[in-house]
């Protein structure tokens, strides 16, 4: 799950009908087709738990300058400051620095479930 860590700007929700699948608070999503999908390189991150086909569900646009957490899909033992990694749908960074969309910032832990602390890219 994602989490807005910090962020200099205003909170600003937006709402979006929802696609086939439920997804769960802090899900990366994008919109595809005028409905929010589970999504590795997301545009928005969901604010609430959203049913299959809901038609109001409540999303934070990511921007570039806030800062986001999340869980650590792996140990990160291998991971430093400053790599950029890819997430999960579901929203865990993975270990995988290869087109990473995701820069670490700092670390709470480096085992899987850890929290890090980033940016999206």
């Amino acid at each position: 799950m994602i989490k807005l860590h910090k962020t200099p700007y205003e909170y600003v929700t937006e709402e979006y009908l929802n696609g086939a699948n439920a997804l769960d608070l802090g899900t990366p999503v994008v919109l595809t087709s005028g409905k929010l999908a589970a999504s590795a390189t997301p545009e928005y991150i969901t604010l609430e738990p959203c049913a299959a086909n809901e038609a109001r569900c409540l999303v934070h646009k990511i921007i570039k300058d806030e800062l986001y957490s999340m869980p650590l899909s792996v140990s990160g033992a291998s991971l430093n400051v400053g790599d950029k990694v890819t997430i999960t749908t579901s929203g865990q960074a993975t270990a995988t620095t290869t087109n990473g969309n995701f820069e670490i910032l700092e670390f709470k832990g480096k085992a899987a479930g850890d929290i890090v602390v980033g940016r999206f890219i």
